[in-house]
């Protein structure tokens, strides 16, 4: 039986070895051979959406600053790269342009909302029409269920994935429950498919299930080899990992 090959996404970038959300992680990525990239957005002060995964800057610098009350010219200054080493030192934060600016043809980002605002949506959808983005290099995802909503309304064309975190498998009785609490949840929104926390939880059984609901399913947080190939002979449409390259090459020999 012939195995599909799932998209692979590098999270935030190829971020085992770059400062994650950054350009040089996404480069990396796509050199990496990622079909698509990850990255987390928030909407700044002056009404920029610019690509970190916390709040404020305190975690990838040597700063503490909040990204939705600072301006761009501000969060520019920050270097978010040092952290990782001399070779990445004087990155900064890339706005969202900057991102779609880097993706290469026929390769794809997704695009997970962190702000829980609708006004970020609405500048969302201005970038989009001043770029020209394509609807086949974009998957928006979020873990705010408002957000995925406001998308349809704001951006109906575009595939949504709701993401649920690792909580749904955390110790014996959520893992007996995941699949029933992920199930619910989908009952409350409209959206076209899951990005799920790799875990037991997830067999053949709860993806067909997932499928039959025609939602697309990816799996992140999948840095093992051997989970990789488990995931793609399950029927995952994309695994989300750190490593894009390593993971390309486990499914590769995996299912040959």
């Amino acid at each position: 039986m012939k195995v599909n090959t799932p998209i692979i996404v590098a999270h935030r970038g190829a971020s085992y070895i770059a400062p994650e959300n950054t350009i040089p992680a996404f480069k990396i990525a796509f050199e990496e051979k990622a079909d698509f990239i990850e990255g987390d957005f928030w909407l700044t002060n002056d009404n920029e959406i610019v690509c970190i995964h916390d709040s404020d800057t305190s975690r990838v610098s040597e700063q503490k600053i909040k990204v939705t009350s600072s301006n761009l010219s501000e969060l520019k200054k920050i270097d978010v790269g040092i952290r990782k080493g001399g070779r990445f030192a004087g990155a900064t934060i890339p706005t969202l342009q900057e991102v779609l600016q880097i993706i290469p043809g026929k390769k794809g980002l997704h695009l997970e909302i962190k702000d829980n605002r609708e006004k970020f949506l609405i500048r969302l959808k201005e970038i989009f029409i001043e770029m020209n983005v394509s609807l086949q290099d974009i998957r928006i995802i979020s873990f705010h269920r408002n957000i995925i909503r406001a998308s349809k309304k704001y951006l109906p064309e575009f595939k949504t994935y709701l993401i649920f975190g690792w909580y749904f498998s955390k110790g014996n009785v959520f893992k007996s429950l995941a699949c029933k609490l992920i199930l619910r949840k989908l009952n409350t929104v409209i959206c076209d498919g899951v990005v799920l926390y790799s875990d037991s939880y997830i067999d053949e059984n709860f993806i067909k299930t997932l499928k039959k609901k025609n939602l697309d399913v990816c799996i992140y947080n999948v840095e093992d080899a051997q989970k990789a190939i488990e995931l793609t002979k399950l029927g995952s449409d994309s695994l989300t990992t750190n490593s894009p390259l390593l993971i390309r090459k486990a499914i590769q020999t995996g299912i040959e």
